[in-house]
């Protein structure tokens, strides 16, 4: 007869608690493979990335290009770096995960650099399409040398060298006098652009202004035209472009009469009163020189040109002494006599008012 036991977790006999055991130790082995099972291939399948895994050969990448890196196309994000990894000295082999369906826009012919993704100078993958080439194969593995990096990273390190290889001394001291100059020039401007801001200001009309303006020009216009061209008419039609007979053209007799008149004034008036003076010239040089004495004398005879304004000041103050019509002028004569003191005290036991501040009595 089997012997029953009694423990804290299981009862019954010997049997019974061992076929019990069994059990449990066979759930916990069978619940095990299921995981392992399901860790190794369920999960795995069920959360493998989507989209295009692609192996890309290339000899070097451009700074700030890691895992997680984008990768553009046309500007656009399209997929991102997944591993970096150097395989042969100078070969570094970039793994890249496209999204779905972009096999449809990208071909295995395609250029790449490495360049901003945005004005925050964030690094990416640019990839350039080409039409030409086969469709691309998840897992394939091609050979790029890329078209160039164009980084932030870069752009600023070849900058720094350009500078340091340009900007010597001598170019800082050139820079520095221009500065100096311009300096210089600044009132200059500043007046030129004070009297553009007044010429500007003061040719501020209305509209309306300007066509009344141009209304009142175009309107005398038709009988500036008839004037202008009754001119040339009678210009046209004068007497010294008839001729004798009357026809219309140049009179060559008149004209001749005229060109002879003309040259014996220029040579036997004016030519023979130059050659007088040229022969005299001793003899005119004490007279020119009198005449330049007593003009340069005269201007400090006449106080610079303030005598006559003094005179004709003088000549309207006795002017204005006289009054009354012609023939029946009296001289009006004001005579001071309040500031004497014989005259002050008499004055003022007559009554007459004091003449005001800065006025005397007559």
């Amino acid at each position: 007869m089997a012997k029953t036991r009694n423990q804290d977790f299981l009862r019954g006999t010997d049997r019974d608690q061992k076929r019990i055991v069994n059990i449990a130790a066979a759930g916990v082995a069978a619940t095990v493979a299921v995981v392992l099972a399901a860790t190794m291939w369920v999960y795995p399948t069920y959360h493998e990335p989507s989209g295009l895994a692609l192996n890309v050969q290339v000899p070097y990448v451009g700074p700030g290009v890691g895992t997680g890196t984008k990768v553009i196309l046309h500007g656009a994000e399209i997929g991102e770096v997944t591993g970096l990894e150097k395989t042969d000295p100078g070969t570094v082999r970039m793994s890249l995960q496209l999204r779905s369906g972009i096999s449809a826009r990208l071909t295995d012919d395609f250029d790449l650099d490495f360049r901003p993704q945005n004005y925050f100078g964030i690094s990416a993958v640019d990839l350039i399409a080409h039409p030409e080439g086969n469709r691309l194969v998840s897992g394939s593995t091609l050979d790029k040398t890329p078209a160039g990096d164009f980084t932030m990273s870069t752009m600023l390190e070849k900058g720094s060298v350009a500078v340091d290889g340009t900007l010597t001394q001598s170019m800082v001291t050139t820079l520095n006098k221009v500065v100096r100059y311009t300096d210089g020039l600044t009132p200059l401007i500043q007046s030129g652009i004070i009297l553009a801001d007044r010429v500007a200001a003061t040719q501020q009309t209305m509209p309306t202004e300007l066509m009344r303006r141009a209304d009142d020009i175009l309107a005398v216009l038709p009988a500036f035209g008839d004037q202008a061209v009754d001119a040339l008419y009678n210009v046209y039609n004068s007497s010294y472009n008839r001729r004798p007979d009357g026809s219309v053209g140049v009179d060559d007799a008149f004209m001749d009469k005229t060109d002879e008149g003309l040259g014996l004034a220029a040579n036997s008036l004016f030519g023979k009163a130059g050659h007088l003076l040229a022969s005299h010239g001793s003899q005119l040089t004490p007279v020119t020189q009198l005449v330049q004495a007593m003009g340069d004398a005269m201007p400090h005879m006449l106080g610079g040109g303030k005598a006559p304004d003094k005179l004709m000041t003088l000549i309207d103050r006795y002017n204005a002494a006289f009054r009354g019509s012609n023939g029946h002028k009296t001289l009006s004569l004001r005579i001071v006599v309040d500031d004497l003191p014989m005259f002050a005290t008499p004055l003022a036991l007559t009554g007459i008012p004091t003449a005001p501040a800065g006025e005397e009595h007559r």
